[in-house]
């Protein structure tokens, strides 16, 4: 969804492989994906962009690469659990994040059985964890190429088993917020009110404990994905104007 977005605003996306070899600690795992992004830049400005859970990897890494990111783009970012607020108005789904923190072979067995799910019977997984979503969230598996995108979402993420979607997780429940005052780059986040996966105060938290982030982009109806289908264009185009900004200034 953000590909056509991007195309039209002439944004090239590159997409960061978290599928890494090996058993890494979460240091170790961090420092790949800043090399790994740090490299394909090739020393120009670095732009992230971070959703739901994905937002603490780009906040995490933009702590690490420092001055060479210019910005980071967040859609309905999970902000970190170790604040007991910020799990406030979650779902069903702040079990699963439960587990990874203080039971991880149960995590890790439930990780298996969603894997089996996407594999064996795709639909039924979409409609398990679309059960109780808020906002317009239902209303896209009514859609039949949303639904398709979701369904290559679930496949691509246990394509090469559970390790990379289990690793994602483990490192979003480990505490990082102090990692927060390490960031340097300017932060724009985009947050659905009615979202119950990743509830609004945590864009709320990440804006207040960052230096440079702007006030919240709220959607009254949107929720998790349709945040982030719902604000693609205008993201990309943000992207867009910032980036000749930046150009012109440099010039």
């Amino acid at each position: 969804m953000l590909h056509q977005a991007a195309l039209a605003h002439g944004i090239k996306l590159l997409v960061v492989e978290r599928n890494l070899p090996g058993e890494l600690s979460s240091a170790a795992y961090l420092q790949q994906l800043a090399q790994q992004i740090s490299d394909r830049a090739a020393g120009q400005p670095i732009r992230l962009l971070g959703f739901s859970i994905g937002a603490c990897l780009a906040l995490r890494v933009a702590a690490l690469l420092g001055e060479r990111v210019a910005e980071v783009y967040l859609l309905s970012a999970a902000a970190p659990l170790q604040i007991p607020s910020n799990s406030v108005g979650m779902g069903a789904g702040r079990y699963t994040f439960l587990w990874a923190q203080h039971y991880p072979r149960l995590f890790r067995a439930f990780a298996w059985y969603q894997a089996l799910l996407a594999k064996v019977s795709p639909g039924l997984l979409l409609k398990l964890l679309f059960a109780g979503a808020g906002g317009k969230d239902p209303e896209l598996l009514h859609h039949a190429d949303t639904q398709a995108w979701l369904v290559d979402i679930q496949r691509a993420c246990f394509k090469h088993g559970t390790r990379s979607y289990v690793r994602d997780v483990e490192v979003y429940v480990e505490p990082w917020a102090t990692e927060l005052d390490s960031v340097t780059a300017a932060v724009r986040l985009w947050h659905g009110e009615a979202d119950n996966w990743a509830p609004i105060a945590m864009s709320i938290y990440l804006q207040e404990h960052l230096r440079h982030a702007s006030a919240v982009s709220r959607g009254a109806e949107h929720a998790h994905y349709s945040c982030l289908l719902e604000n693609a264009e205008t993201v990309m185009a943000t992207v867009q104007l910032n980036s000749s900004t930046a150009r012109t200034a440099k010039s």
